[in-house]
């Protein structure tokens, strides 16, 4: 009888965790980016390539340069100039999200680009003028890395770079049948304990 009573709470315990595993947003998405936020000050954990000579970090808190935090990276370089990072995801068929903060002064001559494992996801030439957008994007993981990179041509003006975010976690479908594989193994044990309780 202690048996199925502890045997009928673990199947309670299973369902109410494949109930709580199917919804994706009650997981706790870890951030993957390093330094995403340059408040560091600096461009630590990204790959600067091309023309960076006059891309910086600006840690200048209530200046109205900022998008967040205490800093943010403008981009002013002609020809074009990139950072790029090689982003741990987990591997392949996670959901990822991507979102980051951008800014731009429209100039004619002026293009960004972002890429995140091999596919563009935005290209503008010029990009728009105004404040800060926040740009959000959704997908399936490719492998177990991924790079991200960011694109600037800007040759009078600059751009600006805030929040870059990614984060991965399974599909909602991935985890009921995981979850579903987890109430099978409960209910094996189960008929194995039941199995050596009538032995």
């Amino acid at each position: 009888m202690i048996v199925a009573i502890r045997g009928s709470w673990i199947m309670g315990a299973a369902a109410a965790g494949l109930v709580a595993l199917t919804s994706a947003p009650a997981l706790a998405a870890t951030e993957l980016v390093v330094n995403g936020g340059f408040e560091r000050g600096s461009f630590d954990g990204w790959m600067p390539t091309g023309e960076p000579v006059f891309d910086e970090v600006l840690c200048a808190p209530g200046s109205g340069e900022i998008f967040a935090g205490s800093c943010s990276a403008f981009f002013g370089s002609s020809p074009v100039s990139s950072i790029a990072q090689t982003i741990a995801v987990g591997g392949a068929g996670l959901t990822y999200n991507l979102s980051f903060a951008f800014r731009a002064d429209g100039i004619p001559d002026s293009s960004f680009t972002v890429m995140f494992g091999g596919q563009t996801l935005l290209s503008q030439s010029p990009p728009a003028a105004g404040g800060y957008q926040l740009y959000q994007y959704s997908g399936l993981t490719t492998g177990n890395t991924m790079t991200l990179s960011f694109s600037f041509n800007d040759p009078t003006s600059s751009m600006w770079l805030d929040a870059v975010s990614v984060t991965a976690v399974p599909e909602p479908t991935t985890l009921g049948l995981m979850a579903a594989g987890l109430v099978g193994l409960v209910a094996v044990s189960r008929r194995r304990e039941a199995a050596t309780r009538r032995t």
